[in-house]
């Protein structure tokens, strides 16, 4: 059974991107130990039905949905389903998130490739936000986190777009005005 010590999250509800596996997963289950209802987003079904599974054997209420956070309309299918669901949205956790699938020189890049990693690392979360923040009014006011990796502080030569909008999003979440 999910222990929730403080009771600060009965009743309210979390909806996680890249929730499939590593960072995702483990704030997913963080929400629902702290008695969060969890609505676990990502485009691999397969770890995103995985995740929803853990939460529910501790105890725990969560639903998965398939959500390519690159299309505005299923960012906005996933929150509708989260709001049918659970009645409101709470928190965001912003994570879904992806690297070059080869790292080269900015110069070396396929444009394919650049717009493949900037809409998924960068616009997605602009989607998200557009998307969360009346939810999160509607009712009152809530939170939302924007995760970004250790590339947006600290580049390597070889990995500069990921770097690039890491470091955006890492700005974004802090407020910045210039990102």
């Amino acid at each position: 059974m999910i222990t929730n010590e403080n009771g600060n999250y009965t009743g309210k509800v979390a909806f996680v991107t890249g929730a499939a596996n590593g960072i995702g997963r483990a704030t997913a289950l963080a929400f629902a130990r702290e008695g969060a209802n969890v609505v676990v987003a990502d485009i691999l079904e397969q770890g995103n039905q995985e995740t929803a599974r853990m939460i529910e054997d501790l105890g725990g209420r969560a639903i998965a949905v398939r959500c390519d956070v690159t299309q505005a309309e299923d960012v906005k299918a996933a929150l509708a389903k989260t709001v049918e669901a659970f009645g409101r949205l709470d928190f965001a956790f912003n994570n879904a998130g992806i690297e070059p699938r080869k790292p080269a020189p900015n110069a070396e890049y396929e444009e394919e490739e650049w717009n493949r990693i900037i809409d998924t690392n960068l616009r997605s979360v602009f989607l998200c936000m557009k998307h969360e923040l009346p939810l999160i009014l509607k009712q009152g006011g809530g939170a939302i986190i924007n995760t970004s990796s250790g590339a947006g502080i600290i580049a390597a030569a070889d990995v500069t777009v990921h770097a690039q909008t890491e470091l955006r999003r890492a700005a974004r979440a802090c407020g910045t005005p210039e990102a």
